[in-house]
């Protein structure tokens, strides 16, 4: 499932880079229908604004981020339900991370804590409650991936036949960008965007996945001054082949992107560092 999520959320930065026409619409209230007064109205296009969105992603160097995630995994007459919540602070140059993710999982929960650095890579174990470090070809293997979706430029042919599928709305100081939609041509994106997530995907089995999109639903909210993706909320309802059973995963995810450029630092602690137990120590040396 963690595999989804992953997927899934890049899936989301990808759809704000496709290109789209018509200018912004004053944003409707969903419980009133009333549409916010806009003192300056943006003559922008969507199209533009995802352009100028990208080219400040290009420029995001450090942020903090909160989510919360609830899945759910059905087939036949089981059926899983996982819900999260995410902490992080991330640098991207050098690649160093803090995060603390809270898990549910059938009524039992579950707390993960680490922090990657040029240091190294940490994780406590939710059991016991200590500190271990992980192997150093793990941190080398995560920045590696980090570095393909940060220095590839993105293909927008891929995007554009869903420019339409588009609504476009503005707010005083937002842009608002909101997509609903199902069928075969969200499941071919998805696909597609499963071949070019950072740890690749095997062409093969994607061929032999019976996968199709039920439902996706995404709105992103944007900053007019700065262009940053402020928050991003996601439904999605796909449907997969499984040896012949039919899986249904539910899929809801709401993000917060705060503190843009303004963290210059992650460091171990010192305590962390001095009792971390090294993992995999006596393979490592043979």
């Amino acid at each position: 499932m963690k595999k989804w999520t992953i997927i899934c959320t890049a899936g989301i930065l990808a759809f704000v880079l496709s290109a789209c026409g018509q200018t912004a619409v004053p944003k409707e209230d969903p419980i009133t229908g009333e549409k916010e007064e806009v003192v300056v109205k943006s003559e922008l296009t969507a199209g533009e604004v995802m352009k100028k969105a990208n080219a400040a992603a290009e420029t995001q160097q450090s942020m903090h981020s909160d989510m919360e995630i609830l899945q759910t995994l059905e087939m036949g007459d089981e059926k899983q339900e996982i819900t999260s919540t995410i902490d992080m602070d991330m640098i991207l140059e050098p690649l160093a991370m803090r995060q603390t993710m809270n898990m549910q999982v059938g009524g039992e929960e579950m707390a993960i804590e680490q922090y990657m650095t040029e240091e190294g890579f940490f994780m406590k174990d939710p059991q016991s409650g200590s500190w271990v470090k992980l192997p150093d070809d793990m941190y080398k293997e995560v920045t590696g991936q980090m570095a393909g979706v940060t220095e590839s430029p993105v293909d927008f042919s891929m995007y554009k036949e869903y420019a339409e599928d588009f609504t476009f709305e503005e707010t005083h100081d937002e842009y608002v960008l909101t997509l609903e939609g199902s069928g075969e041509k969200f499941s071919e994106l998805l696909k597609e965007m499963l071949r070019n997530r950072p740890a690749g995907t095997d062409e093969a089995m994607l061929e032999e996945t019976d996968m199709k999109v039920e439902k996706v639903d995404l709105q992103f909210t944007i900053d007019k001054k700065t262009f940053f993706t402020k928050d991003f909320d996601m439904d999605m309802i796909m449907t997969m082949d499984e040896q012949g059973k039919k899986v249904t995963v539910t899929q809801r995810i709401k993000g917060i992107v705060t503190k843009i450029n303004e963290i210059d630092e992650i460091k171990v602690p010192k305590e962390i560092m001095d009792s971390a137990q090294e993992m995999y120590q006596g393979i490592n040396q043979q």
